[in-house]
């Protein structure tokens, strides 16, 4: 019954706050009990001194009537002057003030053998008060004898044979009173250290019980909760608590496995996850691998078909190159017409024979880009084979091809072969585009660490709206041009060699619609200028 009593947290903390208000209480209880008692006891000690203060002052006071009496028996103008009166005031003010004292002490006391005991010293003192009061009457006949110093003096001294006795005990009455109300203080004292010591011993006694009964096991499955807390935080997740009870604690706990037992399930089903995540992945790294493979293989193949091609191209072409250099070498040289045939035909075979070998590099590379084979010339000469070579072309066509003076002392770092295909590139386009009777002019220079070649024309030009498109591949105009415009590469490919030289290349177009009814194209190309180091080593 008492197990089910407390099976709950609130009841256990209940009972602990209950025990504490119980031992607050008893104490409190007992401290006021205490300071009760001791104010009592102190209230006696301070009204026993009083009182005895207050018969000490009546002691004074009738020394001082006594004195006065026998002045004013030797002294009759003190008699008339009214000494008397004012000592005989002052001692019963004095008798006054002790009674009134004592009444209110007397009205305090609930105890009725120490109420006894006051009205006894109530009564004494009332018989002194008579004695003076009969002493002042007899002081007060004398006055009136014709020698008034003798009745005084016999007066005063039957006064002091039956006041001394009663007085003396009275004030050795309250010296009792007081010294029994100090001793009552000091064992209330010692009462009340001895009930404190033994108060605090059974608050131990107490708190070591309730502690054993109610806080040991809550400590001690906190403390498994923190440590079972600790262990799951690290990734112990098969950490389970001992459940024992029925209380909020104990269903925390219980809840506590229960999440265990969902982190240990979603971490079972996170590694299951990574495992299958892990299978995918080495699946798809076996995929790429494979991919990789046959990349690999049709890359080799495609080396090999373009090795393939360029074998079976160079074997005509070197038939004919042969054929040609023969026949221009014999004993009987052909006509003039023959000739410029068959030179015409060299030059042609020539460059195809350059680009089959382009073809053969490409094919040989790892990475299938054309690696430059940079060199230092002049430009001049550059210039000199673009025009030797695109001659026979433009007069074929009817158009002059001018070249312009170009700098003294201009070089360029490329590769010689590519850089003068891009130029014939462009000057065969400004023929194809020119009308009969034009000129192309081709021109050099070295612009600000640069230097400039251009190739312009006054050809048909290019419309505004297509200038964006023109070095896209295989892009032909939306004209379509006439026959024999080719297949939309030539500025593409320009572009690109210009673009592996670290250059740029620009086009400026008009057409004969626009202002001036003047047409043409201009193709800027800027190659960076070769470093000074190389000029001077070329040019030792």
């Amino acid at each position: 019954m008492g197990r089910l009593s407390f099976s709950s947290l609130r009841a256990r903390m209940a009972l602990l706050l209950a025990v504490a208000v119980l031992v607050t209480a008893a104490s409190t209880a007992m401290l006021v009990t205490t300071l009760g008692a001791a104010n009592v006891q102190v209230d006696r000690l301070v009204n026993a001194q009083n009182r005895l203060e207050l018969l000490s002052g009546i002691s004074g006071r009738i020394g001082d009537y006594a004195v006065v009496a026998l002045r004013s028996a030797h002294d009759p103008q003190l008699r008339q002057q009214g000494a008397m009166t004012a000592v005989r005031r002052a001692v019963q003010s004095s008798f006054q003030r002790f009674e009134n004292a004592l009444g209110a002490d007397v009205g305090r006391m609930g105890d009725e053998e120490q109420r006894t005991l006051m009205a006894a010293r109530s009564r004494t003192v009332a018989r002194l008060r008579a004695q003076f009061e009969v002493l002042d009457r007899q002081i007060e006949t004398a006055f009136l004898r014709p020698d008034p110093a003798d009745g005084v003096r016999v007066a005063l001294d039957v006064f002091a044979a039956g006041f001394g006795a009663p007085l003396g005990q009275a004030m050795e009455d309250e010296r009792v009173a007081a010294h029994e109300a100090q001793s009552a203080v000091a064992q209330l004292r010692d009462r009340t250290l001895r009930w404190g010591l033994s108060g605090v011993l059974i608050a131990f006694l107490v708190a070591v019980f309730v502690y054993q009964r109610l806080g040991r096991s809550l400590v001690h499955r906190v403390a498994d909760v923190a440590t079972a807390a600790s262990a799951l935080s690290q990734g112990r997740t098969d950490t389970r608590l001992t459940v024992t009870g029925h209380d909020e604690l104990s269903l925390a706990m219980a809840r506590f496995n229960r999440m265990a037992a969902q982190l240990a399930r979603r971490e079972a089903r996170l590694v299951a996850a990574q495992r299958t995540l892990q299978e995918i992945v080495d699946a798809r790294t076996a995929e790429l691998r494979a991919a990789n493979t046959r990349l690999e293989s049709v890359d080799l193949a495609r080396r090999r078909f373009f090795t393939d091609v360029s074998h079976e191209l160079r074997t005509p072409l070197t038939v004919i190159l042969g054929e040609a250099e023969i026949t221009l070498r014999g004993a009987h040289p052909p006509e003039d017409e023959l000739r410029a045939a068959l030179i015409t035909i060299q030059n042609r075979a020539r460059r195809l024979h350059r680009r089959v070998e382009d073809l053969l590099r490409i094919a040989r590379s790892e990475s299938g880009q054309i690696e430059l084979e940079r060199s230092l010339f002049p430009v001049r000469d550059l210039m000199e084979e673009v025009r030797e070579s695109m001659s026979p072309l433009a007069r074929g066509a009817g158009l002059s091809l001018v070249l312009a003076e170009a700098q003294e002392g201009l070089l360029l770092n490329a590769d010689r072969d590519w850089l003068r295909q891009t130029l014939d590139g462009l000057v065969a386009n400004a023929i194809r585009h020119s009308s009969a009777g034009s000129s192309i002019r081709i021109d050099a220079a070295g612009e600000q660490g640069a230097i400039v070649l251009r190739v312009c024309d006054s050809g048909s030009g290019i419309p505004a709206e297509e200038l964006p498109h023109v070095f896209e591949r295989f892009w032909r105009g939306a004209a379509g041009g006439r026959e024999g415009t080719g297949f939309g590469i030539g500025l593409a490919l320009a572009k690109w060699i210009v673009d592996r030289h670290g250059g740029q290349i620009e086009i400026e177009s008009k057409t004969g619609r626009e202002e001036g009814g003047q047409s043409g194209t201009c193709v800027t190309v800027r190659l960076p200028s070769p470093e000074t180091d190389i000029c001077l080593e070329a040019a030792q």
